[in-house]
């Protein structure tokens, strides 16, 4: 074999090798520390300490999820062994009450967009700043405890600059996307729910050589999946501790009862089971473990303007595909809103802009009428309907849900595919005297019907009161389809 050919197989053998080393797929180990009701006595707070040392130990770091209320009791009965342990790794909210009512779902039942931010963002920035206290970390994310859901806490988190994970809300191909202005990390773990097989081999073993089988397709073209390693108290008892609360229960300390445990000397080959998986997990050459806190940053990216070309190009789609499409790099909402600057700035000056800077407004508070009451508009009503639109999400960042002329009303959906036909007919030189306003879908549909299954099946959170109406919920999310986009890691 000549010196030449030996290069190149040497060439292509080392390409490959990066290759594969670049196309691993984000694997986050996390935790759901939750119990705040099991008595000192029974050593549940000694179970993330462990984890965490065993995690240390191994050189593989996790991202736990505390609720408020669990690292408060840790803190007033002294544990700062076991939060020096799970300090030294990435401590994200896993919301500040948990499982007391009113849970975050029960909060937003009927809260209007306004008052559930409000309320969201009063909450849950105690829970980060308890958190921060205690750990000496201000968390980065907060993790979805059980069914509590509600886009307006989504909304609050936005504000606090923190991202949502365990999200019910992602788009094909992508477990990580934008939706109300905050990066969501979909699913409840992708893998894992060892928790009831770590105390006994043979529970263990076979579902450590079922999961060696799964990764490999489970984690083809996805960029990011979740581990979920355990709920700590879960590991010891045998029923969930919030029990408690089960269909609306509240319960004050005197009446928490304790759960059914597992025996003591187990937790023995609980440990060694766990530190097992860890090393499994971190042995291999498929994955890259990280965490939530380091994801943040990695997905944080968005673009900052659009440019002539692009935007036009998003408008043939909508115009042509007769739908509000969700692109790669702008959120449906942000794209209505470039429009209608950029038309706001053509009824000015005269010319398109060659870009528009980026805005992020939220989706509208109520759905939008599918019909428009006209059915044809003047060029100038179009161009003063653009401004007005203009001026509605600078004052109010979101969308209207419609706007009027001559007192006949046209929805959102609308309003976009009429701004889209005018950004591309003035971009052509051949702007008509009028122009038709269609019909046009209230959100965009694309994933809609996973998305709003998930999130209706919060209701089922044993948790929950048996009659809680999803029903708000449900179209409050709809609604903010609008700002759903794929998020990439740079």
């Amino acid at each position: 074999m000549s010196k030449i050919i030996i290069l190149i197989l040497l060439l292509l053998t080392c390409t490959n090798k990066k290759e594969k080393a670049i196309d691993k797929t984000f694997m986050i180990i996390c935790f759901d520390v939750e119990d705040y009701t099991s008595p000192e006595s029974v050593g549940m707070d000694d179970i993330p300490k462990w984890l965490a040392e065993t995690m240390t130990e191994e050189g593989v770091t996790g991202s736990f999820f505390v609720i408020g209320e669990k690292a408060r009791s840790m803190a007033e009965r002294g544990r700062t062994d076991v939060i020096e342990a799970m300090a030294k790794h990435d401590i994200g909210s896993h919301t500040n009450y948990g499982s007391i009512h009113p849970t975050v779902t029960e909060i937003l039942e009927y809260a209007t967009w306004e008052e559930g931010t409000s309320k969201m963002l009063l909450n849950e920035t105690a829970g980060f700043n308890d958190l921060e206290r205690i750990f000496g970390q201000r968390p980065v994310a907060l993790a979805r405890h059980g069914g509590s859901y509600g886009p307006q806490l989504v909304s609050a988190l936005s504000q606090m600059g923190a991202g949502y994970v365990y999200s019910p809300i992602s788009l094909p191909g992508h477990n990580a996307v934008w939706f109300c202005n905050t990066l969501n990390f979909h699913g409840e773990g992708n893998f894992g729910f060892f928790d009831d097989n770590y105390y006994r081999d043979d529970l263990f073993n076979p579902m450590l050589d079922d999961l060696n089988n799964r990764i490999p397709k489970a984690i083809e073209n996805v960029e990011v999946v979740s581990f979920f390693a355990n709920h700590p108290s879960k590991v010891r008892s045998i029923q969930f501790w919030d029990f408690n609360y089960y269909k609306g229960a509240n319960p004050g300390p005197d009446e928490w009862e304790t759960p059914e445990l597992r025996p003591l000397e187990s937790m023995k080959i609980a440990r060694k089971n766990f530190r097992r998986l860890i090393q499994f997990l971190k042995n291999r050459d498929d994955i890259e473990l990280t965490t939530y806190r380091d994801l943040m940053k990695r997905f944080s990216y968005q673009k900052v303007e659009i440019n002539k070309e692009e935007l036009e190009k998003i408008a043939l789609r909508i115009v042509e595909e007769k739908a509000i499409v969700i692109d790669d790099y702008y959120s449906p909402a942000e794209v209505f809103t470039a429009l209608s600057s950029a038309l706001s700035n053509y009824l000015e000056n005269g010319q398109l802009p060659k870009k528009v800077g980026i805005e992020r407004p939220f989706g509208p508070t109520e759905i939008p009428s599918q019909n428009p009451e006209v059915d044809k508009i003047t060029k100038v009503q179009a161009l003063e309907l653009a401004r007005l639109a203009n001026d509605y999400v600078k004052i109010n960042n979101r969308l209207p849900h419609a706007l009027s002329v001559n007192d006949k009303k046209i929805g959102a959906g609308s309003l976009l595919a009429l701004f889209s036909k005018m950004y591309i007919v003035i971009n052509a030189g051949e702007i008509p005297d009028s122009i038709q306003v269609l019909s046009f879908a209230a959100y965009p549909a694309e994933n809609e019907e996973n998305i709003i299954k998930k999130v209706q099946d919060c209701k089922g959170w044993p948790v929950h009161r048996e009659d809680l109406d999803m029903g708000h919920l449900v179209e409050m999310t709809k609604l903010q389809l609008w700002t759903l986009k794929p998020a990439f890691a740079r």
